[in-house]
This record gives structure tokens, sequence and C-alpha cells, in this order.
């Protein structure tokens, strides 16, 4: 497969830019599916527009579909995607924890590819972070803080009693679970205003602290996130995509992208994460491509702990109930 023919399911408006921009980079973008598909085809350039699933995948015949529909919708549109022959990239998890389980097994039978990833994996900063880590260049991490804002949208078939969305409580875990491990413990508090914060434990016995913000300013998006070690080092990545790693005057790593020069869709790791997709297209085996049905379940795990508290500043500290949380 020489270039991948792709197709975007779901509200382009919702979606960012620089993922259908990567779309058009590493495959072909062929088919839009949207019940406003129209309006948005001259806007993203794809060849075709369709407003029903079925019709798009009898007619464009995609080798890849990138999801972007609501989560109460996902999984069956991934299984009509699998049952037509087509490989699966969804930017969170595919549903419920039942569903990764569904998804799973028909993946296999079809033998197709299901990538469920956030872009935040494959930026030039985690890359170099999870080397650094791996390496041992940082020390043996002992505490892990995260950060994460976005702007506030329309969240439809989301929880309404969820603080935030499950994408981006999904897309933290899954830092954590690529950085320093994956998670055992957990117990987290939401705020009225779209906040949830967590305090997590890794089967290391790493803590880790997440701040999800699910309606911030402009200037406020971002993820970034710090990683201390036991020699003192430090690992940070700021919302800019900097990375410095090192003590005091000693640097083990850095990247330092020139924002007036910057390419979005590379350092936000949407070229990363369609080029991840498109070599699983490659492969002449199906299945669900990692840990997800174990990064969902932590991801439930703390929406349903967050959403048990009142609608409002909790007066609970979270820090004072660290290994007390739930099991994930």
């Amino acid at each position: 497969m020489a270039t991948p023919r792709l197709a975007f399911v779901g509200p382009a408006h919702g979606a960012s830019p620089w993922l259908l921009a990567a779309m058009a980079r590493v495959g072909r973008f062929d088919a839009l599916c949207d019940d406003h598909a129209e309006r948005d085809a001259g806007r993203f350039h794809a060849r075709w527009t369709f407003d029903d699933v079925e019709n798009m995948l009898a007619e464009a015949e995609p080798d890849g579909v990138v999801v972007s529909a609501s989560l109460a919708d996902r999984s069956r549109i991934i299984r009509q995607c699998l049952s037509a022959g087509a490989g699966v990239l969804v930017l969170g998890p595919p549903g419920t924890v039942r569903d990764c389980t569904r998804v799973a097994t028909l993946a296999k039978l079809a033998a197709r590819p299901v990538l469920c990833a956030p872009a935040s994996r494959f930026s030039p900063a985690t890359l170099l972070a999870k080397r650094l880590v791996e390496s041992g260049r940082l020390g043996r991490p002992i505490s892990m803080l995260i950060q994460s804002t976005r702007r506030g949208g329309v969240r439809e078939g989301e929880d309404p009693d969820a603080p935030v969305p499950v994408d981006q409580v999904f897309e933290a875990v899954d830092l954590v679970h690529h950085l320093v491990g994956p998670l055992t413990r957990s117990t987290a508090v939401g705020h009225l205003d779209g906040v949830l914060f967590a305090t997590c434990l890794t089967v290391d016995g790493v803590p880790v602290s997440i701040a999800c913000h699910s309606s911030g300013s402009v200037e406020s998006v971002g993820l970034e996130y710090d990683v201390r070690a036991s020699d003192g080092s430090a690992l940070r990545v700021d919302r800019d995509g900097r990375l410095r790693c090192g003590t005091g005057s000693r640097i083990d790593g850095s990247h330092e992208p020139r924002l007036a020069t910057m390419d979005p869709v590379t350092e936000l790791g949407y070229e990363g994460l369609l080029a991840a997709f498109s070599r699983c297209l490659q492969s002449t085996s199906g299945g669900v491509v990692g840990r997800v049905a174990e990064m969902t379940k932590q991801a439930e795990s703390i929406l349903r702990d967050a959403s048990r508290q009142p609608r409002g500043l909790s007066s609970r500290r979270p820090s004072a109930v660290l290994g007390a949380g739930q099991p994930v």
C-alpha cells in the first residue's frame, strides 16, 4: 500500500484542522462523512462528501477511517468500518470498557488494525521524553504532574455528569502509561466549571497528579507535564512543545521549536500519529493496538470518581487520599 486512502467520520468543525491537514499529508484524503459534510468539504479539500457511513464505506472504499464521532456512536461506527475492511484511528477510547472487548474481537476477525491514541504521544517533545526515560538519562521517575487545558465546546454523547471529556482524561492516562507506567489506583474530584483533579499511583509506586480544564482560554490551551527523578533531575515539557531535561547546569536533552516557523502538524504530533496509523494499515495482522482496554478502564475510573463529588469545588484534599481511591 503506497498511499493509503483515508476518510474522516464526524463533525469536521469540531476536529483539529491540523489532524485533517495531516491526513492529506500522510495519505489521500478521499472522503468526509458528516451531517454538514458539504459545508466543510471546500475548507478541508476532501474528494467526496457523504452523510451516511455505510454509503461512504461502500463507495469510497477507504483503507483507513479516522473516527471523531461522539463516544456513544464510536463503537458502532468502528464496527461498521471493520466489517467493510477498513482500519480505524480514534484519538480517544473506542467506547466503554465493554466496547473495547467487542472491538478487539472484531478487529482480529477482520484482520484490520484499530489504533486508539492521542496525537500528543507522537509529538517530537514526547517522543524525546520517552527516549530519555527509557535510556536512563533522566533517572528513576519518582513523581509526575500533568496539566491539560482545552477550549469549551459542544459535548454531544458525553456523560453530562462528567466535568471534562473522556478523551481529555484518556490523553493524560496515555501519557502516564507511556512515560512512567500503568496506573493501579486513583482518586479524583470534579468542579462545576469543567475542572478535574486526580491523584494516581502507578504500578511502580510513582505518584501522579493530573489537572484537566475543559473550558480554558485560548492562551492557556495545551498540554504540559513535569517528571521528577530520584537523582534530582527533572524533565519538563511546556504547552509550546519546549522540552528541557537535566539538573542544574547539566542538560541531558532539549527540544526548542521556533514558534515563528514551527509546523503545528508536526509539533502537535498529528503527522506522527497519521504516520503510525499508515504503518498499522500496512500490517497483515489485525486487532486493537496497545493496552487500550486497560487505559480506558483507568480513564473511566477517574471520571466515575469525579462524577460522585458535589457539583462545586470539593473540600476533600486529593493528596490526603492517595492510595485510598478505587482500584483501576
